[in-house]
């Protein structure tokens, strides 16, 4: 068949890789000058930076990112790390271990008052990821809408997961409640870290998805050369060898169906025809690429996803010395009262990177949540302007505090707010991340892979299982099986 897949961000190439290897005639079509969408790269001078997600997960044996890269015959450059981050939090330092004993330590050490507490909360919430540990092998695709997906989910049942089922509906927050620990700084230390996985913070995060995120580091977090943007990398590698075709720079503006299939006009006025279309962007730029019977369609079946609300991202990119970063954590989050989301993430180069530069120097990536009605006006060049000062101040004092040693000399400091996603990615509004996954928008409340319109699929961030690469990376797998991958 032939296969137009729109986006070539990590859940596009994965459905094209996974397609291409059995046999179909694939067209990668992306907007950009760039693969990897929100895991992609840009260069200024002899730096590279990541424009977004930084912190590499799954690539341990067995994991997906392993998994698809091994079938494919493909392989990137990643190190494990034994210390994942360091959290910086009401006057405290917590290092996040990969190793679990070590982590729970190290907590109980940070917060003595609450050390029994959090024992017997992390006990609850890692039993429970234990529990359904096996739908991570079959990783079925919810809400069920074929036999298959139900097949695989019921192939990865046990009874003893019924326990941990009969919370599907809970928050997180009424755990942390149980355990005595709401409004504790550990919550907000648990806030932090599933604000970046699961776009919301610990009171409103599913429960599962929440016991999810907080083993995930556990089972293996990875310092990826040169940045992510290297898997979406060797992902196209796999679709050339295989004999599709990838276009960088080739937007598309309208999606027709027509007798024959699907007919996908660029924005030069191209024409193209096939007979399956995978949308790899979010479903609001979907939406926008339809007309008539389609969109009236598309709008139908997606009508409660594309009514909710998305964060947005302020990022800032900056050169540092080496003497200022020697011996600092390659991760750090910073909890910060100025920041409306709590906390900033920072990702630093490691010294050996030559891929992100060969100076005695690191690049750093410096990313917070931002509520996007504060840029409403964006538009407008002095309002932009404005924001973005000020969040530059913000971030730049950030850094400050994650690098003390840090006089405010850099080669680069660059700004990256919501206009920078909709110019180089095309999301819509700048938003980033997908939907916030709460028990009453994530698992059987999330979009399906499958639409309602004849051989048309979606995949992607917005789409089941949601945010990071091993959410679009699942959400492309559940296409290309339904393309006919075996994986």
């Amino acid at each position: 068949m032939r296969i137009g897949i729109i986006g070539g961000g990590v859940a596009g190439l994965t459905t094209g890789a996974l397609a291409s290897r059995i046999g179909h005639d694939v067209t990668v079509y992306e907007s950009s000058r760039e693969w990897g969408g929100c895991a992609g790269k840009f260069e200024r001078g002899d730096y590279r930076f990541p424009a977004g997600a930084t912190l590499g997960m799954g690539f341990e044996p067995g994991g997906l990112h392993e998994r698809v890269l091994s079938y494919l015959g493909e392989t990137i450059d990643v190190r494990p790390l034994a210390e994942v981050m360091h959290i910086h939090v009401d006057g405290k330092t917590v290092h996040y271990h990969q190793d679990r004993n070590q982590f729970l330590a190290e907590l109980e050490s940070t917060f003595p008052e609450l050390a029994p507490r959090i024992r017997a909360f992390f006990n609850e919430v890692w039993a429970d990821f234990e529990t359904i540990r096996p739908l991570f092998e079959t990783l079925p695709a919810l809400p069920f809408r074929t036999v298959r997906d139900a097949t695989l989910a019921i192939r990865a049942f046990r009874p003893a997961q019924l326990g941990a089922f009969r919370k599907l509906y809970r928050p997180l927050g009424t755990t942390l409640s149980h355990h005595g620990l709401d409004g504790t700084s550990f919550e907000r230390v648990i806030d932090g870290i599933l604000l970046d996985s699961l776009q919301t913070g610990a009171r409103e995060a599913s429960h599962l998805l929440a016991a999810v995120a907080l083993s995930i580091y556990h089972e293996g977090a990875f310092y990826v050369d040169g940045g992510l943007y290297t898997l979406a990398h060797a992902l196209e590698r796999s679709i050339q060898r295989d004999g599709g075709k990838t276009l960088l720079g080739r937007q598309i503006v309208k999606v027709e169906q027509v007798a024959d299939g699907w007919l996908l006009t660029d924005r030069r006025g191209r024409l193209d025809l096939v007979d399956v279309i995978v949308s790899a962007i979010p479903l609001e730029a979907t939406a926008q690429l339809l007309s008539g019977d389609p969109l009236v369609q598309f709008s139908k079946q997606y009508a409660r996803h594309l009514k909710r609300s998305q964060w947005g991202t302020f990022s800032l990119y900056v050169t540092l010395p080496e003497a200022v970063c020697s011996g600092r954590p390659l991760f750090q989050q910073v909890y910060s009262d100025g920041l409306p989301s709590g906390h900033a993430f920072i990702s630093m180069s490691a010294a050996d990177d030559a891929l992100r530069t060969e100076r005695p120097e690191r690049t750093i990536t410096v990313s917070t949540h931002i509520d996007l009605s504060e840029w409403q006006g964006w538009k407008d060049k002095m309002t932009y302007e404005k924001l973005e000062t000020d969040w530059t101040e913000r971030l730049v004092s950030v850094v400050g505090r994650a690098f003390p040693d840090w006089t405010g000399e850099s080669s680069i400091l660059l700004p990256g707010g919501p206009g920078a996603w909709v110019k180089y990615t095309k999301r819509p509004n700048g938003a980033v991340g997908g939907y916030a996954q709460t028990p009453q928008q994530a698992l059987f409340h999330a979009a399906s892979y499958r639409t309602n319109l004849p051989n048309f699929y979606v995949c992607g961030d917005t789409v089941f299982p949601g945010a990071g690469t091993i959410g679009a990376m699942t959400s492309g797998l559940h296409v290309a099986r339904a393309l006919g991958s075996k994986l």
